[in-house]
């Protein structure tokens, strides 16, 4: 059978494989991949990484950005400004040979004014025409369409609403920024009111259009099983959001999930039973949906490893009766709730109502704020299933949440993040693989994006999702742990023990583990606890910003709330300037029934990395960030404690010594904000041990981070660095009031203003570390200069025609001048103004 030929992909992936033994052959290599596809946006990427040249870097910089207009290759691109472009050899294959000079044309005669006029109006509508045409779009650029599914008019319209939401919220900001690989992102929406005949039509439409390149959904596991084979036959890529059951999956090389599926449900879901609840027997009440019984026989095979299900009690409209057969149970029998919300808040009012105490366990349906705040007084005792806990969401993640409920004026079920999860792997494959996205090839690049998704198979090559790493199983659905949310009586919150996926990086520690009973098997996985850090920052003061090396001093309180070994209080401040930095004796130190409470307060320097591309209009972050010395991730995680949640934003902004003051001593800086958050840093590397290689999924920690953002009091700032170049400004426009005659005074107010306009700044910069960029600012003092060379020129130039003694034309220039110089000043305020506003 022949060899495939190369193409633009695999050579490019050759040329990164030798990039670091044989730059040379690996710049060769791009060179053929160029000549192959001009337009494959990584090989000029990775050829600008490989020139040793500024110009030929740049060179490829401009061609990747003219193919992907991507924020990086820009910066890049502006960190070379003033170079000229030169192309390296290795792309003479698809640079353009230089055109022969042209001969010089025969004298013509004059054309008339009204030809000129002509020819002048003609040109003016075919520019119009080539930017409205440019503006709008052209056929290169045409949109791609994404298909999302769901029971819109279904079961469940306020989940469904929230997955329509996280995909449109999502694409509001894609497009705004220039789309996927230069095309805009449509999403074509359909309601399957959570039927199953009605998903199989509107499968069967979707396949007939043949627009969307992969579809979001269905939304839940029947609808999702009966559109599956059309989706398999047709060669369309899904993604469901919040359908469980397994069945979608297996079997279905097409059918992706962005969270956990059923089987993962039920393996946490019965080591939580069974090792944190201490349960031997658990009585399981599902739907008799396809949703409910795929759920509940995942669990009752998961639980039989550790004991027995000694009740399985299908619901259909009324749930007295599974109420009564419950209540007739041992007493304390811990009860599974495998139901959506409507079934669930019958169920768990009827239980509490008739005397039933012992802990409910809710799967990931009933794992929302919806479903706690219908329960009313009837939340004790809650342990439910989430893929998405509030009080532990990453500081991305926590600034979704924060600006959906902005735009939507709710927070955000889980279902938005899973469902943003879904859209955004795809779109991630499409631009990771450089997939063409032409309609000639829709049915090639469906299959390289299904191919794309498959490859994301373990850590090492995972998708950085909005929940954490994203990669799937042999069988199509997202590795991911499940998360437990408890209520406190007015929320849901992280439960104090969670469990988590233990990825054993020796057969020897896996035996250790096993035998000492830290990780529990459970068929093919391995689980192990996860202690849950209740974390409270409470500020004091901000003080001594240094803004040249990005230190700043910060006093403040930090609680910690735990169950278990006190190694969870053993932490470090990763950013502080003192490496040594340590927590030293607390102030309260309360250990009860109900775990450990530990009070510290903590006064030093830390540091950030700052941005200054605004600069004076700078918003800067001032962080502290801690994490456990000793113990990993899978170990310990740090939530954000109840008591802050419970806080109103601007309670965070009062010193926690003094109630009455402000935690602001930064002179000239504002606080707009203070935010806390977790996060999971690590590598997935095996990190230099050879023995691991193949098992090893590296080592992540817990992050917690209190992060204050200032903006600069930004008038007194300008009307204290800016006041001497109004004076100049102003001194510069007097000098086209001089007689044209006197050309010298003119053109040396100009050079001086152009010179004291340098000195003046290098002054208000000199503030600032030493940067690569152009700041905010400079660009202002750059419009200044070039205005004053401007007036330079044009005093030469009114002296000349004086000379010559061409008055009018001499008059007409003068007056020009003194009529653009403020039009050009206020140009120049309104960008200011437009930009920073």
């Amino acid at each position: 059978m022949p060899e495939k030929p190369d193409t633009a992909v695999t050579l490019t992936h050759r040329a990164i494989g030798l990039r670091t033994r044989d730059p040379h052959a690996a710049r060769e290599l791009l060179g053929v991949a160029l000549a192959q596809d001009a337009e494959y946006e990584p090989a000029w990427r990775w050829l600008a990484e490989l020139v040793t040249d500024d110009a030929e870097r740049l060179f490829c910089l401009d061609k990747a950005y003219a193919i992907k207009a991507d924020p990086a290759t820009d910066r890049a691109r502006r960190a070379l400004r003033g170079v000229q472009p030169t192309a390296p050899h290795e792309a003479r294959d698809v640079v353009e040979p230089p055109r022969p000079q042209p001969v010089a044309p025969p004298a013509r005669r004059r054309r008339s004014p009204k030809a000129l006029i002509a020819i002048g109006a003609v040109t003016l509508v075919a520019l119009t025409t080539i930017g409205v045409w440019t503006a709008t779009g052209t056929a290169g650029n045409e949109p791609v369409h994404v298909a999302l599914v769901a029971g819109m008019t279904g079961r469940d319209p306020a989940a469904a609403a929230h997955l329509e939401r996280g995909v449109r919220m999502r694409l509001d900001n894609l497009n705004a920024d220039g789309g996927v690989n230069g095309h805009p992102v449509e999403l074509l929406v359909y309601d399957d009111a959570d039927q199953p005949d009605r998903a199989k039509r509107i499968a069967e439409e979707i396949v007939r259009d043949d627009k969307a390149l992969y579809v979001i959904g269905h939304g839940v596991t029947v609808t999702s099983l009966a559109a599956a084979p059309i989706y398999r036959a047709a060669g369309i890529p899904a993604v469901t959001p919040s359908a469980s059951g397994a069945g979608i999956t297996d079997g279905s090389e097409w059918y992706f999930r962005s969270m956990f599926g059923d089987r993962t449900q039920g393996d946490f879901l019965a080591v939580y039973a069974s090792r944190v609840l201490g349960a031997d027997k658990v009585a399981v009440v599902y739907d008799d949906t396809e949703s409910g019984r795929s759920a509940q026989a995942a669990f009752t095979d998961s639980f039989s490893r550790f004991g027995q299900v000694v009740a399985a009690l299908p619901v259909a409209d009324d749930p007295r009766a599974a109420v009564d057969q419950v209540k007739a149970l041992t007493p304390g029998t811990p009860i599974l709730l495998a139901t959506e919300e409507r079934n669930g808040v019958p169920l768990v009012k009827g239980l509490r109502g008739a005397g039933v105490d012992a802990p409910i366990l809710g799967t990931a349906t009933l794992g929302t704020t919806s479903f706690h705040d219908a329960l009313g007084d009837a939340t004790r005792d809650l342990h439910l299933a989430t893929p998405m806990a509030d009080d532990s969401l990453s500081g991305p993640a926590l600034t979704w949440a924060e600006n959906y409920q902005q735009r939507y004026g709710e927070r955000p079920r889980w279902h938005a993040a899973t469902a943003r999860q879904a859209l955004n792997v795809g779109l991630h494959v499409i631009t990771a693989n450089g997939i063409g996205l032409a309609p000639a090839n829709r049915a090639d690049d469906r299959k390289r994006l299904r191919d794309g998704l498959a490859a994301l198979k373990d850590k090492k090559n995972a998708f950085p999702a909005l929940l954490g790493p994203l990669y799937f199983s042999a069988n199509g659905s997202a590795q991911m742990p499940v998360s437990f949310v408890t209520s406190d009586g007015s929320r849901l919150v992280s439960a104090p023990v969670q469990l988590t996926i233990y990825e054993p990086p020796s057969e020897q520690a896996l035996n250790a583990a096993l035998a000492d009973g830290s990780v529990i098997a459970i068929g093919d996985r391995y689980l192990t606890r996860r202690q849950v850090v209740a974390t409270g920052i409470n500020l004091n003061e901000v003080r001594d910003l240094d803004t040249r090396d990005g230190t700043y001093f910060v006093d403040f309180f930090l609680w910690l709330k735990y169950t278990g070994p006190h190694t969870a209080a053993d932490v470090q401040f990763v950013n502080a300037v003192k490496p040594d930095l340590e927590l030293g004796e607390p102030l309260r130190d309360v250990t009860g029934p109900d775990g450990t409470y530990r009070l510290y307060r903590v006064a030093d320097r830390f540091k950030s990395g700052f941005e200054f591309r605004s600069f004076p209009f700078d918003r800067q972050h001032l962080r502290v960030v801690l994490q456990n010395r000793t113990e990993t991730a899978d170990q310990v995680v740090y939530v954000t404690d109840k008591e802050i949640l419970d806080q109103p934003s601007e309670h965070h902004l009062r010193s926690g010594a003094d109630g009455d003051a402000t935690i602001n001593a930064i002179p000239n800086w504002l606080t707009t904000s203070a935010r806390f958050f977790q996060r999971t840093v690590g590598s997935s590397d095996a990190l230099g041990d050879g023995s691991a290689a193949g098992t090893a999924e590296g080592i992540y920690y817990s992050q917690y981070t209190g992060e204050v953002e200032i903006v600069r009091d930004t008038l007194p700032f300008l009307l204290k660095n800016l006041l001497p170049l109004v004076l100049l400004i102003c001194v510069t426009y007097l000098s086209l009031f001089f007689k044209a005659s006197d050309g010298t005074a003119p053109v040396s107010m100009g050079i001086t203003a152009i010179l004291s306009t340098a000195v003046l700044l290098n002054n208000v910069t000199s503030q600032l570390p030493s940067v690569s960029y152009t700041v905010a600012l400079e660009w202002g003092y750059y419009a200044f200069i070039l205005l004053a060379v401007g007036c330079v020129l044009i005093a030469m130039l009114r002296k000349r025609m004086a000379t010559l003694q061409r008055d009018d034309a001499e008059r007409r220039l003068s007056r020009a001048a003194r009529i653009g110089y403020p039009v050009y000043l206020l140009g120049v305020l309104a960008t200011y103004l437009v930009l920073f506003a």
